[in-house]
């Protein structure tokens, strides 16, 4: 899908599809407001984290959430989604159907920027 412009037919469906999902809509609305791991989503969406972890893949492959590497005290780290989804506008007019998908940038802070240089480095 094309960032921030109109969407094929087929990316319709597959929006529709994703959205259709209770668990996808609910990743989507938690992670709106901030970055959770797969496992906190899962407590939160009331579901399995095998359910989480396929719908955050989905998500993920429909450019609707983007992962970010955290790093703990430790030196383990994990990965936490952050939404990348702002807005879906479905329109209709003389020409059929077509679907806007507007999207946000992730934030883009100093650990994200000293994440994003360590993943580049490995």
């Amino acid at each position: 899908m094309a960032p921030g412009g109109d969407t094929d037919r087929d990316d319709l469906g597959q929006v529709a599809e994703l959205l259709a999902n209770p668990c996808a809509r609910d990743i989507l609305v938690y992670t709106a407001r901030e970055a959770f791991s797969a496992d906190e989503l899962a407590a939160r969406c009331d579901a399995s984290r095998t359910t989480v972890y396929r719908q955050l893949d989905r998500l993920e492959a429909a450019d609707l959430v983007v992962p970010t590497v955290q790093f703990d005290p430790e030196g383990h780290h994990f990965e936490r989604y952050r939404a990348s989804l702002d807005r879906v506008t479905v329109d209709l007019d003389t020409d059929g159907l077509s679907v806007t998908v507007d999207r946000t940038d992730p934030p883009n802070d100093a650990v994200d920027r000293l994440e994003g240089l360590f993943n580049r480095l490995r």
